[in-house]
């Protein structure tokens, strides 16, 4: 019976075995308590909190003072066991076609490209902007106050002094980037601002001719080292601009801006002449009527009536150097005397605030040194010479024996500031528009299509009788003179200002252009007008073959250029 097991205990619920067993075997009780004790958890530490029970953990175990640092799975799961061999792969790595390198090569260019694209191109510094503008405003000013002046002065008798002026200054131009770079680019601009200043107000009062003729000298003397002043100005700006392609775009806008200035500074000048002329007007008939004719031999002078000079002789019996053809049929308005003294003292008023304003525009800086090379050799210095005489030759033209010849003869000095008003506007939209077409690649249909409406132009003023009925025409044909004028400046300065060594040449065109100048003042007194014309078209045709000679002359150095 001792051995057999005990059923009764089996189906006994296990609460009532466990008791039954633990009264039955006093023995057996202290052993199940401490096994208790050891397995079960200290339930009051887990109703303490977790700062508690750690503080309480590491006080009753002395041997947890040092943390155990936590090894990363990744660490263990990459360790490579000694007893494992690294398991081969049975698939073999394939090569990167090379097609695919091609691929990655061009999606890494194509990511430089569009970077490049998406970079910001440097901008011009602000103050350098500020102070060319301001610059320009000078020059506009200066050009309000000496063009018209010029205009004035050549149709009445002050030509042949503009001849001395224009004289001095072709033979200066040569000389003026040595001029340059020993003074600087603020000195030259603001010496010549202020002797335009100091010859205007010359003609303010009662200047005798001994103290004039020098003041017009030393003006000549300022003229061509402050045109190259001016576009050595437009060139330091374009430096900033980045590339060389952004250099050639910001040149042709500080030029245009320039030029633009200019062309306003006339048209300013011209809207002043105009209110003096409706201030101060005098009759101009009986000045006319005993003005001196040209042709002194002609009996009889003045003619009884219109029919005098038959339509095919009429050019050849009146003279347009001096007087004016048909004196007894034409009236018009002048300017008194008080008016001319007004007139010329707001002009110089002008030029002394354009010499505050070139004062703080221009750089004060000197220009860099000349270059080495020699100008002779240099294609832009000889063929650019024709050019830079015709261009000087009708402008002289349009300002001394057009504005008398067509202007003053026909109706007065009120035809003759709207002459120079139409001019003036048509000349600065002309240069703005032609410059971006020049731009563009279209010089030589620009060149063709200039010289057939200036040779059209010309051969219409050798053929038009001046008379009263045709007010209109004086200021059509000056505006169209003033666009092929426009057309001209642009074509040549565009290929002669900028790049390696340029101001020598320039400097040898600029005296191209006071020599036509000053040969344009000089024969206002001494060849008809109808001469004239006729040695305008003679210069025009020189002048193409000059400038066909040149652009194809320096066609492949700019292809070169492009391909390095």
């Amino acid at each position: 019976m001792g051995s057999l097991p005990d059923l009764t205990e089996r189906s006994r619920p296990a609460s009532v075995r466990t008791a039954a067993r633990t009264v039955s075997d006093p023995h057996r009780h202290h052993a199940i308590k401490q096994r208790s004790h050891d397995s079960l958890p200290d339930l009051t530490e887990r109703s303490r909190p977790a700062s508690v029970r750690t503080a309480a953990r590491t006080v009753s175990d002395p041997h947890r003072h040092h943390a155990i640092k936590q090894v990363p799975v990744s660490t263990i799961y990459k360790k490579e066991w000694l007893w494992k061999k690294p398991k081969s792969s049975r698939t073999p790595t394939i090569p990167t076609s090379s097609r695919r390198r091609d691929s990655v090569a061009s999606s890494v260019g194509a990511a430089s490209v569009r970077r490049l694209i998406a970079r910001q191109p440097p901008k011009i510094p602000k103050p350098v902007v500020q102070r060319f503008t301001l610059l320009c405003v000078a020059s506009g000013l200066c050009a309000t106050a000496l063009l018209p002046f010029t205009a004035f002065a050549g149709a009445e008798a002050g030509a042949m002094p503009l001849a001395i002026m224009h004289t001095v200054a072709a033979l200066v131009a040569p000389f003026s980037p040595l001029i340059l770079q020993k003074t600087g680019t603020r000195v030259v601009i603001t010496v010549a601002h202020v002797l335009v200043c100091v010859l205007l107000t010359a003609h303010t009062a009662a200047t005798p001719l001994s103290v004039l003729l020098p003041l017009y000298g030393a003006c000549g003397f300022a003229l061509s080292p402050m045109s190259l002043a001016l576009c050595a100005s437009a060139t330091t700006l374009a430096q900033a601009a980045g590339d060389e392609c952004r250099r050639k775009i910001a040149l042709r806008r500080a030029l245009r801006a320039l030029r633009a200035a200019q062309d306003l500074g006339l048209v300013f000048g011209s809207l002043l002449l105009g209110g003096a002329l409706l201030i101060w007007p005098e009759d101009m008939s009986p000045a006319l009527f005993t003005a001196v004719p040209t042709n002194a031999t002609v009996p009889g002078w003045p003619p009884p009536d219109d029919s005098y000079f038959p339509d095919e002789d009429y050019e050849e019996q009146t003279c347009g150097a001096a007087g004016c053809p048909d004196v007894q049929s034409l009236s018009g308005t002048t300017l008194t005397s008080d008016g001319r003294r007004a007139l010329v003292a707001v002009w110089a008023l002008l030029a002394l605030v354009a010499i505050g304003l070139g004062v703080y525009g221009a750089t004060s800086a000197p220009a860099p040194p000349p270059d080495a090379r020699s100008i002779v050799r240099d294609p832009r210095a000889l063929l650019s010479f024709p050019m830079g005489l015709f261009i000087g030759l009708q402008q002289g033209f349009i300002y001394t024996s057009y504005i008398k010849w067509y202007g003053v003869c026909v109706g007065g000095w009120t035809c003759a500031w709207r002459a120079l008003c139409g001019a003036g506007c048509l000349q600065a939209l002309a240069a703005a528009t032609l410059s971006m077409a020049a731009a563009r690649g279209r010089r030589g249909a620009l060149a063709a299509g200039g010289a057939a409406a200036h040779a059209s132009l010309m051969l219409a003023l050798l053929r038009w009788r001046a008379a009263r009925t045709d007010l209109a025409l004086p200021a059509v044909a000056a505006a169209a003179w003033g666009a092929c004028a426009a057309l001209w400046d642009v074509l040549q300065s565009g290929i002669c200002i900028g790049g390696p060594g340029w101001r020598g040449p320039w400097s040898l065109t600029l005296a191209a252009r006071h020599a036509g100048l000053a040969l344009a003042c000089a024969a206002r007194h001494l060849i008809c007008a109808r001469f004239q014309i006729v040695a305008l078209a003679s210069a025009l045709v020189a002048a193409l073959v000059s400038q066909v000679a040149l652009e194809l002359r320096l066609r492949p150095t700019e292809a070169q250029r492009h391909r390095s």
